[in-house]
């Protein structure tokens, strides 16, 4: 297909997603296939009577057409036959006119009894493309209605392109905020982008204003973005964030919507990971744990000051709150705990946050050289220097270790 589509569109007149309530087309009738497929083998003129689901227009998956709408409140009418497993998506480019209101419907054929049942449907506002999936399996067949819903334009056309996809994720359909899959105070999913059209929206309550932080990453070559939208969601997004980074932004309680899209290519078998959690304001009540269980906090470089004593093994331990003060359960706390001396300069471990923002990490380290040491009474104590950072979701904490090595005695004289 041909069809270049602008995925990142200028400003327009806000609109929210629920904010259309007229009511869908009726569908007069039931739909006889058979008769459908001999107007097609008959060569009836192609766009100028398919203004039902009895006179709809065949079309392979995977291709385009253009047509016009004549008057206001006209409907023209194809049908699809899917060959396999996968999803179908259908995608309008609307004519560039803001007086002119083109929607989009997508049925699914019943043929036990003829009758068509509505799966999805696209409200945009003027000017803007309409986008619809469903999930689909060998053997079905869908309708899609494009309706003048607002003016119509006999000269100049609109273009619908109709796809299949063999590798949906388990999300889909959610290819425009009417079919958004639904998420509270934050978002944590694994999906895909399955063809080049593919969007993949969420609808975001937050029940309490905090500053969330945002990431999408991928290993797929394509120019992956996420989209932050209020109610604006036909026109340009209120924040993006690129693939493989984040970002946080202050929410208010209220519906906000993520969209994940490529503006270029996609690899179907590629997933991409997007999250949305409440940003981490401090890593509070850090203690670490030595071999035996115990804190060992003890001092022995006064120009360091006083910092925990560690073995092979130790525990990190903490408390995870967002900027307010509240408690953070059931987030990602990442460790990372750096021994230049050895021959393992850094090593990593990941825990999670309990109910009550409380954090337990245990790791493994390699055995201290003793490069330096401390000396007391009756000997020394060899051990190299060594740091640790804490970091969850935007806010961080570090500070320098003691990696205890062994204790050299000094000959005491009889």
């Amino acid at each position: 297909m041909s069809l270049q589509r602008a995925k990142e569109l200028a400003s327009g007149v806000p609109e929210t997603a629920t904010a259309k309530s007229q009511s869908v087309p009726g569908v007069a009738g039931r739909v006889d296939l058979g008769q459908l497929r001999s107007r097609a083998a008959g060569n009836v003129a192609l766009f100028g009577a398919n203004n039902s689901p009895q006179t709809a227009q065949y079309l392979d998956l995977n291709t385009q057409v253009s047509a016009t709408l004549a008057v206001q409140d006209e409907q023209a009418w194809y049908y699809v036959y899917v060959p396999a497993n996968g999803k179908v998506t259908a995608f309008l480019q609307t004519v560039n006119n803001a007086s002119l209101d083109y929607d989009l419907y997508l049925y699914k054929y019943n043929p036990a009894d003829g009758t068509l049942a509505l799966q999805a449907y696209s409200f945009y506002a003027p000017t803007h493309y309409e986008q619809v999936s469903t999930p689909a399996a060998t053997g079905e067949i869908y309708f899609i209605a494009v309706h003048a819903y607002q003016g119509a334009d006999p000269v100049n056309p609109y273009t619908l392109a109709v796809l299949y996809s063999s590798l949906p994720d388990v999300d889909e359909p959610n290819d425009n905020p009417w079919q958004a899959r639904s998420a509270t105070d934050g978002i944590s999913a694994s999906r895909t982008l399955d063809n080049a059209f593919d969007e993949d929206w969420t609808a975001l309550t937050v029940t309490q204003e905090n500053t969330f932080v945002f990431s999408l990453n991928t290993a797929a070559t394509g120019t992956y973005q996420l989209h932050l939208f209020a109610t604006n969601i036909h026109g340009t997004s209120l924040a993006t964030v690129n693939k493989n980074t984040q970002a946080a932004f202050t929410l208010s309680p209220g519906t906000w919507y993520v969209r994940v899209l490529s503006l270029d290519t996609v690899t179907p078998a590629e997933p991409y990971t997007v999250r949305v959690a409440v940003a981490a304001g401090a890593l509070t009540d850090i203690k670490v744990l030595n071999h035996t269980g115990v804190e060992d906090y003890i001092n022995y470089n006064p120009a360091y000051g006083p910092s925990w004593r560690i073995q092979t093994t130790a525990t990190f331990k903490g408390t995870l709150k967002d900027r307010y003060g509240r408690v953070l359960p059931n987030t990602p706390v990442n460790l990372a705990v750096y021994t230049p001396s050895t021959y393992r300069k850094q090593t990593f471990a990941t825990g999670v946050s309990d109910a009550s923002g409380a954090f337990s990490i245990p790791v493994e380290l390699p055995g201290a050289l003793g490069v330096l040491k401390y000396d007391f009474v009756f000997g020394a104590e060899h051990y190299d220097m060594a740091s640790f950072t804490l970091s969850a979701e935007g806010a961080s904490v570090g500070r320098h270790l003691w990696h205890y090595a062994y204790t050299e005695w000094y000959p005491v004289g009889l």
